[in-house]
């Protein structure tokens, strides 16, 4: 396929921006690309056919640019996005990559998660932060939990990571259909990560390992709910903290009987893996 283009050139004016915009608009144009030069502005007017597009020429009579018409192959812009983007390795055992062609050959674990999902793609640092503290931990046939799950993407690593079960817990339920898509794109059963949307007081049983990356003040109202919903010895990832929160998350955790086990920092986060001791 062809794109039939417009360029049209100018120096830089606010008017006649407006006066192109308002031509093209009227002369059919399908879209455009305005890019600021120096001292000049260089538009780039699409349209779908050569005699749409010459006729377009005359709509500028009187207007002080200059235009250039050119045919070119019609670029895939859907492919050439896929093709600029790369997978990302998150510590020792995970990748994370928006499709499965771009997951290379390797021992890490793959997760599939689209890039527009920007807090639960492992692009984010709180999100990369929980993936490397909770990769430290043995999980083999353990009952986990990932509050405020969003993408599911840490609901997914704790099972790759050797967990039996995932509880996946949020309170949009605007977050349900990225859940099921994420889980049918990475093949997990949902025997295996039943999906919950709703208050985390609905929450039962108790756990070898929950995580949240949400906000201290989504966390620190459910920490004294959360000791009773995690086992003697279970551990808690707290993540989506800013580092100048750290001393007040802390000591709302040793209010709830939590001791800190390890924490970790990237650019302004703080994530911290506390540890559950039974009194």
């Amino acid at each position: 396929m062809t794109d039939y283009i417009l360029e049209i050139r100018y120096p830089r004016d606010e008017s006649t921006d407006d006066a192109v915009q308002a031509r093209l608009f009227l002369a059919g144009c399908s879209g455009s690309r305005l890019v600021e030069e120096e001292g000049e502005t260089a538009v780039e007017a699409y349209f779908g056919d050569a005699p749409t597009r010459d006729q377009a020429t005359a709509a500028f009579h009187g207007i002080p640019v200059k235009l250039t018409a050119t045919d070119r192959p019609r670029l895939d812009w859907l492919t050439l996005y896929q093709q600029s983007l790369v997978p990302i390795e998150i510590g020792e055992r995970f990748v994370v990559a928006p499709d499965w062609s771009l997951i290379p050959r390797s021992d890490r674990l793959p997760i599939v998660i689209p890039q527009e999902q920007a807090f639960g793609t492992g692009s984010h640092e709180t999100t990369a932060l929980c993936l490397e503290e909770l990769e430290s931990i043995d999980l083999h046939g353990r009952l986990c939990a990932d509050i405020g799950t969003g993408s599911g993407i840490l609901a997914m690593a704790m099972l790759l990571a050797g967990a039996f079960k995932v509880v996946a817990f949020d309170n949009d339920l605007d977050a349900f259909a990225p859940i099921r898509d994420n889980m049918l794109r990475n093949e997990v059963r949902p025997d295996r990560m039943p999906v919950f949307i709703g208050p985390v007081e609905a929450l039962r049983g108790t756990f070898a390992l929950i995580t949240m990356n949400i906000v201290p003040e989504v966390i620190l109202p459910l920490l004294p709910l959360l000791t009773t919903r995690l086992r003697p010895e279970a551990d808690l990832i707290l993540s989506g903290i800013l580092t100048t929160r750290r001393a007040e998350v802390l000591s709302a955790c040793t209010a709830a009987g939590l001791s800190l086990s390890s924490e970790r920092n990237k650019g302004e986060w703080w994530c911290g893996r506390l540890r559950h001791v039974a009194g």
